[in-house]
């Protein structure tokens, strides 16, 4: 699993509730070390990354990006900006709004 999130406790908070739902976790806190990840040709299964990103790319960028790099890739966009909704809604990409519950980052990345 790689996590792409730069804030520091949310990622923290993250990577808790996902190795509670059993999955190991790798974390890139920006587009570029995600993706450096995946050309290290890291065990990934499925990517969950936040949309706003900083730097140059953004999460909707990168996970485009990772989409044409590996096109079978699963992921899971989050985003705590409800109005950000309107972008990736259109079901390019799972969406999860922050705050979400265990069972609701379960339930968007077990579908994938």
């Amino acid at each position: 699993m790689l996590l792409v999130e730069d804030d520091v406790e949310v990622a923290a908070l993250t990577r808790e509730m996902l190795s509670e739902l059993g999955f190991t976790i790798l974390h890139a806190a920006s587009s570029t070390a995600a993706l450096g990840a995946l050309a290290n040709a890291r065990d990934i299964d499925i990517v969950l990354a936040d949309l706003m990103l900083p730097g140059g790319m953004g999460g909707l960028e990168l996970v485009r990006e990772i989409r044409r790099r590996r096109p079978g890739l699963p992921i899971v966009l989050t985003t705590g900006n409800p109005e950000a909704t309107a972008g990736p809604g259109s079901g390019e990409f799972a969406l999860l709004l922050k705050p979400y519950t265990l069972d609701e980052l379960w339930g968007a990345l077990s579908v994938r």
